[in-house]
């Protein structure tokens, strides 16, 4: 047996194991690129086309006008311009501009199609303007040299600003596409927080629901039920969108603790209070419309800095308005709740100020009253159809501007 071709065979079997196992990894690390580049690729097409036809079609025509501006001026630098040749020139390379802008953005896979189109229109224009060209002009050496470079450095300048506008674009889209999809994920947290509820307990029935002004709103509505006990609350953190909705669900976790050691929700308010002060924002607060039931000591709601809460009974409509301070102002703040009595039939409305601070186009504001009459007319229609009658009357008025929220309660015994 020859050892040494035993050991140079040994060699290059390792010698081919260790190239296999570069070769695997290097394929691994390609194909791991290429699905990136993929993915990449398709949420950058899922952005692309949420954007409003209009807006594409400005883009198209920034497109249009550098392209053409180029188009006219390779046209004038020539000796040999007409008035059909600079139109025919200025017009064929700046639909060819906003074309491929528009294709690049909406139908990708159209782009080798229209570049290739492109080239062949390009030479048939040019095999017609050739032959339509006018007699040179008789302009002298200097003149003609001075016109050829200042419109090779405008051309050269116009098409890097181009070049320039498109990766600004492109930057700015791989930007933004980064937030709206941290925004998209807000708005789908925000809607697991803050649901539409429908429920029934004992001998009422309840019905909420929130429309925010954006993709994440700051109002909150919830309904605890904790062992015969329950608390059906609407807040409203000041201001709206991302900053308001972590508040919101600073509140909403906050007021689940706190109900699993105090179920009556004696001193909810207070917590709440001592909670927000220390972890908020300092020109930040939120008010609250809340309603609680215990068999100890029956129906009670607090406000805190909280639009009064309608309670329809028969063909009237009251307001109920004992009030405390809004949450998150003072450290130091009590807080009171007031005795609430409901008969069977009777309706209360717990609302926020996005419903009643609508305007109208010549400036007037919606007020509680219009939400009042609504309840006064619907107020023997299901829950759910006076929400949406109350929904449509402000929306009748004026656009939304901030997050509108309501919660309704009826005693059915």
């Amino acid at each position: 047996m020859d050892l040494a071709a035993v050991g140079r065979a040994l060699a290059i079997d390792q010698w081919l194991c260790v190239v296999g196992i570069g070769l695997k990894e290097h394929l691994k690390e390609q194909l791991s690129s290429f699905g990136d580049f993929v993915q990449r690729t398709r949420k950058q097409r899922e952005f692309w086309d949420t954007v409003p036809a209009s807006s594409i079609a400005l883009l198209s025509g920034v497109a249009f006008c550098l392209l053409a501006s180029i188009g006219a001026i390779s046209q004038l630098a020539s000796a040999q311009v007409s008035m059909a040749r600079f139109w025919i020139g200025a017009c064929a390379t700046g639909i060819f501009g906003a074309l491929l802008t528009w294709v690049a953005i909406r139908k990708t896979w159209l782009l080798i199609v229209v570049i290739s189109s492109s080239i062949a229109v390009v030479s048939v224009l040019a095999s017609y303007i050739q032959g339509h060209s006018s007699r040179p002009l008789a302009l002298p050496n200097d003149v003609k040299q001075w016109i050829e470079i200042g419109s090779e450095t405008t051309i050269f300048l116009l098409m890097i600003g181009f070049v320039l506008t498109m990766e600004f674009i492109r930057r700015e889209g791989n930007r933004f596409l980064r937030i709206h999809t941290e925004m998209r994920l807000a708005g789908e947290i925000h809607q697991a927080l803050v649901p539409t509820i429908e429920r029934n307990l004992g001998e009422y029935a309840f019905f909420a629901s929130s429309l925010p002004s954006g993709m994440v709103g700051g109002d909150l509505i919830d309904l605890i039920d904790r062992n015969g006990d329950w608390l059906a609350y609407v807040a409203d953190v000041s201001g709206h969108g991302v900053s308001s909705g972590v508040v919101m669900a600073m509140v909403k976790s906050s007021t689940h603790m706190a109900m699993q050691f105090d179920s009556e929700g004696k001193h909810l308010l207070a917590g709440l209070n001592a909670v927000l002060c220390s972890l908020k924002a300092s020109s930040m607060f939120a008010t609250f419309g809340l309603v609680a039931y215990s068999p100890a000591e029956g129906l009670r709601y607090s406000l805190a800095g909280h639009p009064p809460i309608l309670r329809r009974r028969g063909p009237d409509v009251e307001f109920l308005s004992d009030q405390n301070l809004p949450i998150g102002v003072f450290a130091d703040t009590s807080f009171q709740s007031t005795p609430l009595e409901m008969r069977a039939g009777d309706v209360l409305a717990v609302i926020t100020d996005g419903l009643t601070e609508v305007f109208g186009r010549g400036g007037e504001e919606l007020g509680i009253e219009a939400i009042a009459e609504v309840l006064r007319v619907r107020g023997e229609d299901p829950l759910n159809e006076i929400a949406a009658a109350i929904f449509n009357r402000a929306s009748q008025h004026g656009p939304r501007s901030d997050d509108q929220s309501l919660l309704l309660i009826r005693r059915t015994g």
